[in-house]
């Protein structure tokens, strides 16, 4: 649908810039120097994981990220793709909550090398991108709302 009003522009803002995001990090995850098996060493990090298992995880979720990236950006699938990004969003406070309960110093690569950032700052940043994600998975029936609008179909 064409956006219309300003609220609409917002809304569309906030779906791209959240699918930029996404694509940007789970970008960096898989190109920046080191690349998957460089994730894969921090994955192990959080010690959630048994050692064979950080591996599949971490060609996993970045390009996950990346297409969850995509499809909000261009709009083709965005209504599974603000879940896919909602359940990532939920993966990345549990895993980072979880480190610094537990004390672990250990940088997730959510951000690849761009920055690193102590737990209080990004769990605050996370908490964010949930914000981020509820409001586009909550606006995104406001963007298709007329799609069935002038039906004349009478149910018996």
């Amino acid at each position: 649908m064409t956006p219309k009003t300003p609220w609409d522009y917002t809304i569309l803002t906030v779906r791209v810039g959240l699918g930029f995001w996404f694509l940007v990090f789970g970008a960096l995850k898989v190109f920046q120097a080191g690349g998957i098996p460089a994730f894969s060493r921090q994955v192990g990090k959080f010690e959630i994981l048994k050692d064979p298992w950080n591996l599949p995880v971490a060609y996993f979720v970045p390009w996950f990220e990346i297409i969850v990236g995509l499809c909000l950006m261009t709009g083709w699938l965005a209504r599974g793709a603000s879940r896919g990004a909602a359940a990532l969003t939920f993966l990345f406070i549990f895993v980072s909550g979880q480190a610094w309960v537990r004390g672990l110093d250990a940088d997730c690569g959510c951000f690849g090398k761009l920055f690193t950032l102590d737990h209080g700052s990004k769990m605050a940043l996370l908490v964010a991108q949930l914000v981020a994600v509820v409001f586009v998975i909550a606006t995104e029936s406001r963007m298709n709302r007329k799609i069935f609008s002038g039906s004349q179909m009478r149910l018996p």
